[in-house]
Parts: C-alpha cells; sequence; structure tokens
C-alpha cells in the first residue's frame, strides 16, 4: 500500500515507524529540515509503553534528561519552595523521563526504516479523497501524488484538517501564549544541575533547565485574550518587553533569543471524526491536547501504533481499520482533553490569592503519602 504522510513532527515519524514495516510510506514535510525549537516534555503515559513496542525506546533515552526536580523562585530570585519528581517517578513504575521535543524528532529520525522515505520542502496545497480507493495530495509546485492512503499529521492548526471536513474542525485557544529556544550557557547549565527552575509569578511564568553541560532551555508564558486564534509572528523585541523583570536569570538569557523560535498559542484542536474515505488525521491534527495536559508527544506515539494496530487487524477493509482506529483511540484522547482543560485554571496565577493557593498546594505534597496519590492520579488522568 503506498501511504503519504502529512507532516515530520512527532506524529508523523511515528507513523511512519509503525507503517513503514507493511508499506510503502512518504513523509512529506514544509520545513526544509528537522526543527530544531521546542520545548521539554515529560514522556509517560500510553505513548512510553508504545515507544517500547515501536521498538523507538532506546534512541529516546540515549536523548533522555531526568530531573531530581522543580524549585520555585520569586521574581526576585528568592526561593519559594521546592518539587520532588520521585514520586511521580515512583507513580509511573519507572517509565517516566523529559526530554526535549526536537530531540523526540531526532530520535525517530535516526532509527527509521529504509523503507521510509522524508521529502522535506514539500509543502502541501491541497488534499482531496478522490474516490475508488484512492486520495491525492497537491503539492506547491503544482505536483500530484497519488497514495492508498494520506495520513495528516500537520499539527494543531492542520491544513488536511481544514480540507477533510472544512466546516467543523476547530481550533481551541486555552488564553495563554507560550514561547521557548535553547542557548549555550554553560555556566548556567552547571549552576540549574539536574534541578529545573520555575517562577513564581502572577501573570506569567518562566522556566530554565540544563539540557546538556553547555545548553540550557528557556520556556515562557504568558496568559493572553481567548479570542485570539491566529499564530502569532514570532518577536524577540515583543518577548524582552513581555518578559523583562520576570527572574534575575531569565533577564540575562533574553538577549540571547535566536532570530528563530517557538512561539505559539496553546490550543487544543477538535474534529467530529478523524477520517473520511482514505484520509484520516492522527497526532495534534486529530487530538491536539496543549501542553496544559503534558501529553501530547505520548499521544502522538499511542496514536500512530493504534493507527498501525487497527489497519493491520482489517487487512485489505481500510475504511474499517480507520474507523476501529478511531473507536480505540477517541477515549484516550477526549481524557487527556479534559485534563488540559481542567488544568488551565492552574497553569498561570491569575492573582496573589491564586499564586498562594498554589505554593499551600505544593507544600501539601511534603506530607507522608500525599504526593504518591496525586501523582498517581495525574498519570492515570
Amino acid at each position: 500500500m503506498e501511504i503519504i504522510v502529512v507532516g515530520a513532527g512527532v506524529s508523523g515519524l511515528a507513523v511512519a515507524h509503525e507503517l513503514a514495516a507493511h508499506h510503502h510510506v512518504t513523509v512529506l514535510e514544509a520545513a526544509p529540515g528537522p526543527r530544531g525549537g521546542g520545548y521539554m516534555i515529560d514522556l509517560f503515559g500510553p505513548g512510553f509503553a508504545a515507544a517500547e513496542r515501536i521498538g523507538v525506546m532506546p534512541a529516546l533515552r540515549s536523548r533522555a534528561h531526568l530531573f531530581r526536580g522543580v524549585r520555585y523562585e520569586a521574581a526576585d530570585g528568592t526561593p519559594t519552595g521546592r518539587l520532588d519528581a520521585a514520586p511521580l517517578i515512583e507513580a509511573a513504575g519507572g517509565r517516566y523521563f523529559s526530554i526535549l521535543r526536537p530531540d523526540i524528532e531526532q530520535a525517530l529520525l535516526s532509527c527509521l526504516p529504509g523503507s521510509a522515505r522524508i521529502r522535506y520542502g514539500a509543502r502541501v496545497d491541497a488534499v482531496r479523497d478522490a474516490g475508488a480507493d484512492h486520495a491525492e495530495v497537491v503539492l506547491a509546485d503544482g505536483e500530484v501524488l497519488g497514495a492508498d492512503l494520506v495520513v495528516g499529521c500537520d499539527g494543531v492548526r492542520s491544513a488536511v484538517r481544514a480540507a477533510l471536513l472544512p466546516q467543523h474542525a476547530a481550533v481551541i485557544p486555552m488564553g495563554f501564549r507560550a514561547a521557548s529556544f535553547l542557548l549555550e550557557a554553560p555556566q548556567l547549565a552547571a549552576e540549574l544541575g539536574d534541578w529545573a527552575l520555575m517562577t513564581d509569578t502572577v501573570g506569567r511564568i518562566g522556566g530554565l533547565y540544563a539540557c546538556d553541560e553547555r545548553r540550557i532551555a528557556l520556556f515562557l508564558a504568558e496568559q493572553v485574550d481567548r479570542l485570539d486564534v491566529a499564530r502569532p509572528a514570532p518577536d524577540r523585541d515583543r518577548l524582552q518587553r513581555a518578559y523583562q523583570g520576570l527572574h534575575p536569570l531569565i533577564d540575562g538569557a533574553l538577549p540571547l533569543c535566536p532570530e528563530t523560535f517557538y512561539d505559539d498559542l496553546v490550543a487544543q484542536s477538535t474534529a467530529p471524526r478523524w477520517s473520511v474515505g482514505r484520509i484520516v488525521l492522527a497526532g495534534d491534527a486529530a487530538h491536539a491536547v496543549s501542553l496544559l495536559a503534558g501529553q501530547g508527544a505520548s499521544l502522538a506515539i499511542a496514536g500512530a501504533e493504534a493507527l498501525g494496530r487497527s489497519l493491520r487487524a482489517s487487512g485489505p477493509h481500510i475504511g474499517a481499520g480507520l474507523a476501529e482506529y478511531e473507536r480505540r483511540f477517541r477515549p484516550i484522547a477526549d481524557r487527556a482533553q479534559r485534563s488540559g482543560r481542567r488544568s488551565a485554571s492552574a497553569f498561570i496565577p491569575a492573582t496573589a490569592a491564586q499564586l498562594r493557593m498554589q505554593q499551600l498546594g505544593r507544600r501539601a505534597l511534603d506530607v507522608p503519602g500525599v504526593a504518591r496519590i496525586l501523582t498517581r492520579r495525574f498519570i492515570a488522568a
């Protein structure tokens, strides 16, 4: 079977891994090469076991980080508390680690089967179900590619989803905007060590963590109007204005922001159905949970495995396989999206009173047994 995957992010590469063993797979990516920006994520949950079964876990572990926890500091650098990661790792049975999102893509690329081909710089202009068990992808240069199946893995603002379901699919802003970039800072990396640093602040937050001995990653987020839906243009000057004074270490890192960096609204995506004919959605194109849920990459890998398993079980009946994929995996994605929506109110404290409640909540985790109970609920969410 000829399969075209649109998008070479975590979902697209995981789908390529899962399907290339039995089919010819071509991955189309609009960017000229692998992307380097992004933020640190925690890999746990359904994607962890799926990565083991797909066979990509060794490549992921070689790029993984295990932080001892998070230390919190006020805007002037005063320590306000710590959160130990040990209960979370214990609740996950050790099947948990942190990893930069672009490092997940590099890990998947490093062991991609030879039967999967990636075309960078291939921007998709149109996708259509051509009937008679056939689909077509039209590239920006006019080239038309035919396939037995097209898998849209092109993110929360999926063009494949918009073409598939133009009247129904939606992007739902969560009321926050986030930015992240990497920079060389060996001295700061040594100072941070195995502890991530988060600000204890109102209306905006920042985080710093060491990626290795030389690099650190900076994560920033602020509250914005929920009516905003268009992707913002990254602007280094705006970043400096918006976050200056958030923390002394962040003030020092902001001028080192590169020309290109991750900057986007925090959003979820929905679609009333995930497939039409020989076109199907996967990953954030089907069910973006937002970084508030903390499981986007995990669900991308688990969803890729669910798609491959369903297609193998259905044999030549591709439509039945796509329906089974959605039946099996949509409840999992829906549960993660609900978790993300519940987390929205606590993501960034809007008032000093909300900040104080968060600080008290962190202190409650020091009570014996409380951390274990709450982290197990988080892992199961």
